[in-house]
């Protein structure tokens, strides 16, 4: 496997060493790079190489919802992972509608982190539980994409709405089966027909049109 090459950013210098410490004990993790607010890291992305940023969400000069977007517009092929010391569930779901890969709390161990950070790198996403858990506590809201995608929704069968809302409860498969008493490989089978009928190819995909559709996710 190739090395996971890493940009840091973060305007605490205590943590940047922490974190620094962190991924230099993770095999195939190198860090490419350390820079101290979002506008650094654009910059860096100019020069050099880098398969996926982990950066603090709170930063100055450009904070880490203003770097996902930038990146996601500018350098798409590049990852994000936003660390955060609290569990504001706006900032996070504004981060999801934006494209981010990755939500991870400052709190997270190196098992968590490593993870988070091996599942982004194929191309997968990863959320903290703690995260999963705050965005099932929003209130719905309505949307506001025509009817495209309300056709959409209404191509789905009651089973496919049942399964959609315990995917985006981030349920796995054994799990979604033996909740609603059907076989891991029906669930696996419904996921593809959601994937397929709501054109996204992930569970945050899935995830983001819950949100934008107003589907409960509690």
């Amino acid at each position: 496997m190739e090395m996971i090459r890493v940009l840091l950013a973060d305007d605490h210098d205590l943590l940047l060493e922490s974190l620094a410490l962190l991924l230099s004990q993770i095999e195939q993790v190198a860090i490419v790079g350390t820079v101290s607010d979002g506008k650094q890291a654009l910059q860096f992305l100019e020069q050099y190489e880098v398969d996926i940023v982990l950066a603090d969400l709170n930063m100055p000069v450009l904070n880490g919802l203003g770097l996902v977007s930038e990146i996601r517009q500018h350098h798409p092929k590049v990852r994000v992972i936003l660390l955060t010391m609290v569990e504001e569930a706006a900032q996070i779901r504004e981060a999801i509608q934006i494209g981010v890969d990755g939500y991870l709390l400052k709190k997270s161990n190196r098992v968590e982190v490593e993870r988070a950070i091996r599942a982004v790198a194929e191309g997968q996403t990863y959320f903290s539980v703690a995260i999963t858990r705050q965005l099932a506590q929003l209130p719905n809201e309505k949307s506001t994409t025509g009817h495209l995608e309300t056709n959409q929704i209404e191509t789905l069968t009651h089973r496919e709405r049942e399964i959609l809302v315990l995917i985006i409860q981030d349920l796995t498969n054994q799990q979604i089966a033996e909740q609603l008493f059907i076989s891991p490989l029906t669930v696996e089978t419904h996921r593809r027909n959601l994937f397929r009928k709501l054109n996204v190819s992930s569970a945050l995909g899935l995830m983001r049109y819950a949100l934008r559709n107003g589907i409960a996710i509690s």
